[in-house]
């Protein structure tokens, strides 16, 4: 697997869901590990490689979690002078578990968010999602009739091919640009969003126009529901970190001509932050939580107050193991 290409296509937003995403880096670090010639070739390539991958998608909290996990057991097998045969070993199935998790708790969530569908619904959803598509197979799957109205999102457009998805599972489906969201809002029963990642106070931070879509909903009176199950929660924001948000190519909205170059800035956000005041239930593996309710999720992993690692300085103390020490 091209790593510099994995790169490439999450930085430049070719991979649309988050969770497409973090499968997309730990396949290429199960290949990493393959290919290693020794344990220092894989303790260096994959300090590399997660700092360059947190570096083209940083607001990705799942994406944060699952490498931490990751760098926690190669640190291990370091400390404990593991073999390189044993510390592949150790990394794949670690990643084989991660995934495991992740996939059943995307199901679990799916399920819940299926059942808050009613038969008849209008629901409004932004972007793309795996797991609100998933949703959205469920409740097809469960014969229920819906109307779907999709953002185009832009930029990068990621709705379109939601739009797509969704309306081979049977529904009505309507594609709209960005600007009608409160437009239409009158119309919606629902809204249902994924999400990027949940802060430490409930916030969520997903692809932009979110906020703007909760804002209408909360005045439209229309209920928000985000799918983010637990391991999008961004451990970092509990120690006092701000999740960073992303920007797209400027190029990819709009070619300034060369005569304007010097009076027109063109900036291209990629994601936004949603007060937890406008979300109605964040809907994960354990059920329907209130934004407020993400600190005791936390304390039941970590304790409280929480004794957490951050990404950085499991990095940080991987890439203290020099030459020397091998």
């Amino acid at each position: 697997m091209n790593r510099k290409q994995v790169i490439e296509d999450i930085k430049y937003g070719r991979i649309y869901s988050s969770t497409l995403t973090v499968y997309t880096a730990l396949s290429a670090i199960q290949d990493l590990c393959n290919t290693s010639s020794s344990l220092n070739s894989l303790r260096k390539e994959f300090t590399a490689f997660a700092k360059e991958v947190i570096k083209a998608r940083p607001t990705s909290a799942m994406l944060q979690n699952s490498l931490k996990e990751v760098a926690i057991i190669i640190l291990k097998n370091l400390k404990e002078g593991r073999e390189l045969k044993e510390t592949r070993k150790a990394v794949k199935e670690k990643i084989r578990d991660i995934m495991k998790t992740y996939d059943e708790n995307n199901k679990q969530a799916s399920l819940i968010a299926s059942r808050r569908l009613s038969d008849g619904d209008t629901v409004l959803t932004v972007s793309y999602s795996k797991l609100v598509y998933e949703t959205f197979k469920m409740a097809a799957d469960e014969g229920k009739t819906l109307r779907v109205i999709v953002l185009e999102s832009r930029p990068g457009s990621e709705g379109v091919k939601l739009a797509e998805e969704i309306s081979e599972l049977g529904f009505k489906v309507t594609l709209i640009v960005d600007s009608a969201a409160r437009f239409i809002m009158k119309e919606v029963d629902k809204v249902l969003v994924g999400s990027e990642a949940l802060a430490a106070n409930g916030a969520l931070i997903n692809k932009v126009g979110t906020s703007l879509v909760a804002l209408s909903a909360h005045e439209a009176r229309v209920r928000l529901f985000t799918l983010a199950p637990t391991h999008k929660i961004s451990h970092e924001t509990f120690l006092g970190e701000l999740v960073e948000l992303m920007e797209a190519d400027p190029a990819s909205l709009y070619h300034v001509p060369e005569n304007f170059k010097d009076n027109i800035k063109v900036w291209a956000p990629l994601f936004d932050v949603t007060p937890p005041e406008y979300i109605d239930a964040i809907i994960t593996e354990k059920g329907l939580l209130a934004p407020q309710a993400i600190p005791l999720v936390v304390a039941e992993t970590y304790g409280w107050p929480p004794k957490i690692q951050t990404l950085d300085s499991v990095l940080e103390e991987l890439g203290k193991y020099g030459d020397d020490d091998f």
